[in-house]
C-alpha cells in the first residue's frame, strides 16, 4: 500500500511539474518567396533565415539573414545578401496558435549588379557594379503553430533604402521551428 502511495504521489507530481513549464521564447523560420528589386522590374527569388525571441506576450524582435537573385536576362543578373534586426508587435498575443504581427526594422544590403558590356565570338566582357544600402522595412507577418513545435507561415515585407528609395518588396512562405 505504501509503495502505490508512493507511486501516486510521484505521478501527480510529475504531471504538476510538467504543466508549469514556461513557454518557449526562441524560434528559428526558413522561408522563400518573390520579391521586386528597385522599382519593381527585376522579379527576385528571395531565401531567408530569421531567428525570433518573445520578449512579451505582444512584444517580439527577431535577426535575419536573406539573400535574392535576379535574372533580368542571360547577360545581366542582380542579387543582394542583407541582414535585418525588426521588432513587432503582435495586437491579438503572440502566445497562441496563430500569431498575426505588424513589425519594423533596420536593414543592411549589399547588392550587386553584373551585366555583359562587350561581346565578341570569344570574348565576353562583364561590368560588375556593388552598392551597400542602410534602409528600413516594414513586415506584415502571420505564423500558425501546426504542432507544439512546428510554425508554417505567411510574410509581406517592403525594404526601402534611407537615400535611395524601395528596394526589396515582396512575398514568403516560412517554415519555422520553436527551439
Amino acid at each position: 500500500m505504501k509503495k502505490l502511495t508512493f507511486i501516486i504521489i510521484a505521478i501527480i507530481l510529475t504531471v504538476n511539474l510538467s504543466a508549469q513549464e514556461k513557454p518557449r521564447k526562441f524560434d528559428f523560420k526558413i522561408g522563400s518567396g518573390i520579391g521586386f528589386m528597385g522599382s519593381g522590374d527585376a522579379m527576385t527569388l528571395c531565401l531567408e533565415n530569421e531567428l525570433d525571441y518573445k520578449l512579451s506576450n505582444y512584444f517580439s524582435t527577431s535577426i535575419g539573414i536573406g539573400i535574392g537573385r535576379t535574372s533580368v536576362s542571360e547577360t545581366r543578373h542582380n542579387d543582394y545578401l542583407q541582414g535585418s534586426l525588426n521588432v513587432f508587435i503582435s495586437p491579438f498575443r503572440n502566445d497562441k496558435r496563430n500569431n498575426f504581427r505588424v513589425g519594423v526594422g533596420y536593414t543592411r544590403i549589399n547588392e550587386s549588379i553584373t551585366y555583359l558590356t562587350y561581346r565578341e565570338q570569344t570574348t565576353n566582357i562583364y561590368h560588375y557594379f556593388y552598392n551597400t544600402i542602410n534602409g528600413f522595412n516594414l513586415i506584415l507577418e502571420n505564423d500558425y503553430q501546426i504542432t507544439s513545435r512546428f510554425l508554417l507561415g505567411g510574410k509581406l515585407f517592403v525594404t526601402g533604402g534611407i537615400y535611395e528609395g524601395g528596394v526589396v518588396s515582396g512575398a514568403m512562405i516560412k517554415f519555422g521551428i520553436v527551439l
